[in-house]
C-alpha cells in the first residue's frame, strides 16, 4: 500500500519549501507521488517544486488565479493521485519523518474499508528546525475539533465529518466521491462538506493521533478563527456564505442544518458590510437568508464568478496588507 500526498498553494513558496524538505525526510518509501496543485501562485513556487524533483516523484499541477479556490487546488492532485491512499497537508504545515507512515499503516490495518483519517494539528508561533519532533509537538498548542472530544472516538460521533480539517487527513483512494466541490470558492467549509458525503457514503472516519502537524501561524493567517485569537482583523464573508451553501445543498438533514445554525448565529454585518462577529447571539434566520439572496441575485446577473473571486481575492491581500504594516 502507498500513498499520494496533495499540497495546496498560494504564494507561499519558502513555506512550501520547508514543508518539502520534511518529506525528503520520511522514513518510508510508499510516498509514490506528491501533487502540488497551485492555486495561481505569482512567486516562485514553480521553481521550488523543481527543486525537489531530484528528491521527490513531485508533480506541479497549476490553475489560474479566480481567487481563493483551495479545493478545486486539491482536486488537481486527486486527479493526479497514484496508489492506494490519498493524504492532504496544508502548506504552512511540517510534518515529522513518521507522517506518512502513520497514516498509511492505519488504512493498511484496515485494509477493505473505505475510510477517512484524521490526524492531530498542533500550531505555533515560530519553529526554527528541519523537522519537528515529539517534543516541538508536546510544546506546541494543540488545535482541533478532535482535543475537545477529551478522549472520546471520532467514530462513535453522530456526525463525525465535523472533525474533517483539510489541513491533515487521508482518504482511501478510489471512489467517485473523493472529489471537492468546485461550487465552493473563498475560505471555509470545503473540507468538511467532502467529510460529510464521504460519510454518508460509507467511509468510516477515525483519527490516528501519531499522523501530528505543525502548523507554524503565519504573520498574515488566512484562517479568519486564528485572525481573531490573535486580535488581526478577520474576515469571515465567504465562511459565512460558504455555511449557508453547504446548508442548502443538504436541506433533509436536520443535523447538518442543527451544525450551521449554531455557528451563523454570532454572525452580523459590520459598517463595511462584511461578516464579523460582534459578541452576541444575532438573527440567524436573518443571516441565512441575505446569503441566500446574495446568490441570487448573482445568479440572475450571470454569475461572474470570476470577477466576484478576483474581488474577494483582493480584498484578503488587502487584509493582509493590513496585517503587516507598523
Amino acid at each position: 500500500m502507498n500513498a499520494t500526498l496533495v499540497i495546496p498553494t498560494y504564494n507561499r513558496a519558502e513555506r512550501l519549501r520547508s514543508l518539502l524538505d520534511c518529506l525528503t525526510r520520511q522514513a518510508t518509501h510508499r510516498l509514490a507521488r506528491v501533487v502540488v496543485g497551485d492555486d495561481g501562485s505569482s512567486d516562485h513556487t514553480a521553481e521550488v517544486v523543481q527543486s525537489f524533483a531530484d528528491r521527490l516523484p513531485i508533480v506541479h499541477a497549476y490553475q489560474e488565479d479566480l481567487g481563493f479556490r483551495a479545493g478545486q487546488a486539491r482536486n488537481l492532485g486527486i486527479e493526479r493521485a497514484i496508489g492506494d491512499v490519498v493524504i492532504f497537508a496544508d502548506d504552512d504545515v511540517l510534518v515529522g519523518p513518521d507522517y506518512v507512515e502513520a497514516h498509511l499503516s492505519l488504512h493498511e490495518a484496515r485494509r477493505g474499508e473505505r475510510m477517512v483519517v484524521l490526524g492531530p494539528r498542533h500550531r505555533t508561533l515560530a519553529f526554527d528546525g528541519a523537522t519537528p519532533g515529539p517534543a516541538d509537538f508536546a510544546r506546541a498548542e494543540r488545535d482541533d475539533r478532535i482535543a475537545d472530544l477529551e478522549g472520546r472516538s471520532v467514530d462513535t460521533h453522530e456526525a463525525p465529518w465535523i472533525f474533517v480539517y483539510s489541513c491533515n487527513f487521508s482518504v482511501t483512494r478510489g471512489g467517485p466521491e473523493l472529489r471537492f466541490d468546485d461550487g465552493f470558492s473563498g475560505w471555509g467549509l470545503e473540507d468538511t462538506e467532502l467529510g460529510y458525503r464521504l460519510h454518508h457514503a460509507g467511509y468510516r472516519i477515525v483519527e490516528e493521533p501519531r499522523a501530528q502537524v505543525l502548523h507554524v501561524d503565519d504573520d498574515a493567517p488566512r484562517d479568519p478563527f486564528r485572525c481573531e485569537a490573535r486580535q488581526l482583523p478577520p474576515s469571515y464573508d465567504t465562511y459565512v456564505e460558504n455555511a449557508v451553501r453547504f446548508m442548502d445543498l443538504y436541506p433533509a438533514d436536520p443535523v447538518l442544518a442543527r451544525f450551521i445554525r449554531q455557528d451563523l448565529r454570532w454572525y452580523v454585518r459590520d459598517a463595511h458590510g462584511r461578516w464579523v462577529k460582534n459578541g452576541y447571539e444575532n438573527d440567524v434566520e436573518h443571516v441565512i437568508a441575505e446569503c441566500r439572496q446574495r446568490r441570487t441575485r448573482a445568479a440572475g446577473a450571470g454569475d461572474d464568478r470570476t470577477a466576484e473571486r478576483t474581488l474577494d481575492r483582493t480584498l484578503d491581500r488587502t487584509l493582509e496588507r493590513t496585517v503587516e504594516s507598523p
